[in-house]
């Protein structure tokens, strides 16, 4: 890596680093009940209750609730505490994609060759860059759910598998194949889309084996790798030996949610006003996949996924300035990696082709697979690292096709019209070269400052201002848990005792989990008797409050502020005590008492 490439990589991670910690604390506003439910693990684990999978919410793996429960740990509970979690993986991601495709086009190259490797080394830092600032991985790292772990753990499987396979020696084969097993194990214990990597490395490593016609090389090429195979087996074992042993316990919790948005769950079709009872029909499932594929690929340059939990909600996927060219480079990469796969023996330069195609349609069925919230920005998580590395790749190669038919055609230009020993002396076909280079590194150069300044204004700007974004991260529940802890602080400071008997929150069973966490002991007292200090009541049975006294609360948030209405009716000795409007002068919270 020359000295300019090096600068390159670090102004990248400056990048990474800014766009998913700057205003940690402010964006994202809130804790989703769903990430709140990490924290309700987190708890049971300060219990002594060590798990590698925890059943809330249809069962979850747990590696991630691990790393948030470290960071609680040094920082307290709060909702940048769970998103500095993601970030920080969502920078290793943005550098493990660097690695990944430096690695990734040394393939089938001579990989001592000073060119091959500047090549390698520019379309990585590309790759890199386009995953820096894309507004949709920068939503997903600073979001507290374990499928950010995704891309990053299966770009590290994936590089110490191609690692083993370059390593000159035996002992860095020996423990870059130890690394993969290893890598690959804990990528298990992320998110269930993970699993996918599964046939994605079967296929990728066991079909050049598989395609050899002659026997002869099939024995040789399995006997030189038999030793690292078994390493990586070894590895893979040890360390998914925890949650293999537990899904062995609980065989019911290895399908868990997926089972319920699957496409073959017949409780999703319902067919001339009747729902389904048994299997669906085989040609219904096909044109649901087939409805799906096509509506999430569209997300890649048309509308992305609304939720903003999850993108920038309806802003495609790929910026436009991007995704024609993860269009045409992927059209390419699938032709040459299907090509591949009809004659691996013969044409094994093109494997690398052949594993970015199965990565990408690979990391796409879980999506594809599922009927729910299509297209899904979480759930294709996966794709991230392979779709920037498509992009690079074909930008790269774009670039160097426009400098070669440049070159070609001024040159026959030229000694069309002048005499060749001028062109010689004047020097004048290297100057025009420079210009056109010039000219094309302004080009990049704007190309990258309109990707940063769009990422920026979507995400720090456009979301920042927006109260959608807001709500969909609950943000309304933030304050409101601040009131209950401080409400009763100040009720046992003053020696009247915890306010839990006498404090209403009016909200949902699944919204509560937010307000459940954030108003639990941060140190695991979980006796304290400020620890969750209120009865949870449901919105619509809010009005069937009855023998209320003066010493009681009522406490309505965002989601419920409209059951205030009924609440009024039925009880009209109540009185407004506090009102709590956000920054876009909504009401999130309103807490009311009883006049006796």
């Amino acid at each position: 890596m020359s000295q300019k490439q090096k600068a390159g990589f670090i102004v990248i991670i400056f990048l990474a680093i800014f766009f998913r910690f700057y205003q940690i604390a402010k964006m994202p506003g809130g804790l989703f009940p769903d990430m709140a439910a990490n924290g309700l693990d987190i708890n049971l684990m300060q219990q002594g209750r060590l798990q590698p999978f925890y059943e809330r919410g249809n069962g979850r793996e747990a590696l991630f609730f691990y790393m948030e429960w470290a960071s609680v740990a040094l920082f307290g509970k709060g909702v940048w505490q769970f998103s500095i979690v993601s970030a920080l993986f969502g920078v290793l991601a943005v550098m493990m994609c660097y690695f990944v495709c430096y690695r990734l086009f040394l393939m089938g190259e001579n990989r001592d060759d000073p060119l091959v490797k500047k090549r390698s080394v520019n379309i990585s830092l590309l790759a890199m860059f386009l995953m820096a600032v894309s507004s949709w991985h920068v939503v997903l790292s600073r979001t507290a759910f374990r499928a950010t772990l995704i891309p990053f753990f299966s770009a590290l499987t994936i590089y110490f598998l191609l690692r083993a396979y370059q390593a000159g020696s035996v002992k860095a084969k020996l423990a870059h194949s130890f690394l993969f097993g290893a890598s690959f194990a804990l990528g298990f214990y992320t998110y269930i889309a993970f699993r996918i990597m599964a046939p994605i490395l079967v296929a990728a490593v066991a079909w050049p084996w598989l395609g050899t016609i002659k026997i002869s090389e099939f024995k040789l090429t399995a006997k030189k790798y038999f030793l690292p195979v078994i390493v990586s087996l070894v590895a893979f074992i040890i360390f998914f030996f925890p949650l293999g042993k537990y899904f062995y316990d609980h065989p019911g919790s290895f399908v868990g949610r997926a089972g319920q948005v699957s496409i073959f769950n017949q409780t999703l079709y319902t067919i001339n006003g009747v729902q389904l009872t048994s299997k669906p029909p085989l040609v219904d499932v096909i044109a649901v996949a087939v409805e799906v594929f096509k509506t999430q690929f569209l997300g890649f340059f048309t509308q992305g996924d609304l939720n903003w939990r999850q993108n920038i909600s309806g802003y495609p996927f790929l910026s436009p300035l991007v995704s024609p060219f993860f269009a045409g480079g992927l059209a390419v990469i699938v032709f040459v990696g299907i090509w591949y796969f009809f004659a691996p023996n013969k044409r094994s330069y093109w494997w690398k082709y052949y594993l970015l195609t199965g990565w990408f349609f690979g990391m796409l069925l879980p999506v594809i697979t599922t009927a729910e919230g299509i297209p899904h920005g979480l759930r294709g998580i996966g794709v991230i690292p392979v779709v920037f590395i498509i992009s690079a790749w074909a930008i790269y190669s774009f670039a160097q096709i426009i400098l070669k038919l440049h070159k070609r055609l001024w040159e026959r230009v030229l000694y069309h019209f002048k005499d060749p020993q001028w062109i010689r002396d004047n020097h004048f076909t290297p100057l025009r070269m420079r210009v056109v280079n010039f000219g094309l590194k302004l080009v990049a150069v704007c190309f990258c400052l309109a990707l940063i300044l769009q990422t920026y204004f979507l995400y720090f700007v456009n979301a920042a201002n927006d109260p959608a974004n807001f709500y969909y991260f609950r943000s309304d529940l933030t304050p409101v848990s601040q009131y209950l802890i401080d409400s009763c602080n100040q009720s046992v400071g003053a020696g009247l005792g915890s306010t839990a008997a006498h404090t209403y929150l009016v909200l949902d069973k699944y919204s509560v989990q937010t307000t459940d966490y954030l108003t639990s002991n941060r140190y695991g007292n979980f006796s304290d008797p400020c620890n969750v200090p209120y009865q949870q009541i449901d919105p619509e049975n809010s009005w069937q409050l009855t023998d209320l006294t003066s010493q009681d609360q009522i406490v309505f948030t965002q989601s419920s502020m409209f059951d205030t209405k009924k609440f009024k009716q039925y009880h009209s000795d109540e009185h407004l005590i506090l009102e709590y409007r956000n920054q876009f002068n909504q009401s999130v919270m309103a807490v009311y008492k009883i006049n006796k």
